[in-house]
């Protein structure tokens, strides 16, 4: 089967909040090169129909079996919706991204610029509204822009069909860090890059504290186990081992109640990494939070981090089998 050059299907999981689904629908029916637009394809978990609306160019594929996002990605990117053959480009959104109306056109452009790059990926604009949550979260998405990355979330990102296939897919057996996962594999094959020249919102970014505790603690439970099999370079071991800094330095707290010198230095260890990253952002050019509000949001981050890489370790534990 040909490929259909210049055209793309955009791949969106979904599970739940059809208003944010809609308004990402919405955004790429309104891309300023509707022409390059071949497939929408929604893979939603939902068993009852989407109250979206109908497209020509849209298409809903129920899989309420689906064990992962990952599988719900790799599922619509190998639909076949046209006799003619599948397009070149597959654009994998969250089902909650609002597209600037050129994120297609300069995506595109820029890709084809630089035919080595294997990832493209825009930089997150804030919402009208923000809270300080999201001008953080979108300060910390922007830290590093039109620059090779080491890797991109998959909130957008627009690949090559065959690279895709090539590297297998999105890994289904993580619920979550697949997409760490997977454009780390894309990097063995060329730069990921990411572009400032065009932009989306995150329609479902964190508003308060507690969802970025109770949302890091989810995030963080596969931290382990999408290490597997893979060789981990040296920019990810202070991600990996800064849970267990800050499960030690909580356990030397609560023995200080024993050994009271033990306070100090233990409080010390814990807040040396919430310190060091505040500063980092803080002295970030785009950033707009106050230093005290940075110092609250790691404090939280990093013990829900911690917490969630605890309760991950049930994942690498051998299953027991019943004959």
């Amino acid at each position: 089967m040909s490929m259909l050059a210049g055209k793309v299907d955009f791949v969106i999981p979904h599970m739940g909040r059809p208003e944010m689904l809609v308004a990402t629908i919405e955004s790429i029916l309104a891309q300023n090169c509707p022409e390059r637009v071949h497939q929408i394809l929604v893979v939603t978990k939902n068993t009852e129909p989407l109250a979206v609306p109908e497209h020509p160019k849209l298409t809903i594929l129920y899989r309420p079996d689906a064990t992962s996002i990952s599988e719900q990605r790799n599922f619509g990117a190998s639909h076949i919706v046209d006799a003619a053959g599948q397009s070149e480009w597959l654009a994998f959104l969250d089902a909650d991204i609002q597209l600037a109306p050129d994120w297609l056109a300069t995506c595109l452009r820029l890709m084809q610029q630089q035919p080595e790059r294997v990832v493209l990926s825009a930089m997150q604009q804030a919402s009208s509204a923000a809270s300080n949550i999201e001008l953080l979260r979108t300060s910390l998405s922007n830290a590093a822009v039109d620059c090779s990355v080491q890797f991109l979330p998959g909130r957008n990102l627009l690949v090559r069909r065959q690279h895709h296939q090539v590297v297998g897919g999105f890994p289904e057996h993580l619920q979550t860090c697949e997409d760490y996962y997977y454009t780390d594999r894309l990097s063995e094959l060329g730069p990921l890059y990411y572009t400032s020249e065009t932009h989306y919102v995150h329609l479902g970014e964190d508003q308060t504290l507690r969802q970025t505790f109770d949302k890091e603690i989810w995030r963080s439970e596969y931290n382990l186990k999408s290490l597997s099999g893979r060789k981990i370079p040296l920019r990810e071991w202070p991600s990996i081992l800064l849970p267990f800094w800050v499960l030690l330095a909580l356990l030397a707290m609560l023995l200080s109640i024993l050994v009271p010198s033990l306070f100090i230095p233990a409080a010390a260890l814990l807040m040396l990494p919430v310190l060091l990253y505040s500063l980092r952002l803080y002295r970030l050019p785009h950033n707009t939070v106050a230093f005290h509000y940075l110092l609250l949001f790691y404090t939280v981050y990093f013990a829900a981090r911690a917490v969630g890489t605890l309760a991950g370790v049930r994942f690498l534990l051998p299953r027991k089998t019943t004959l």
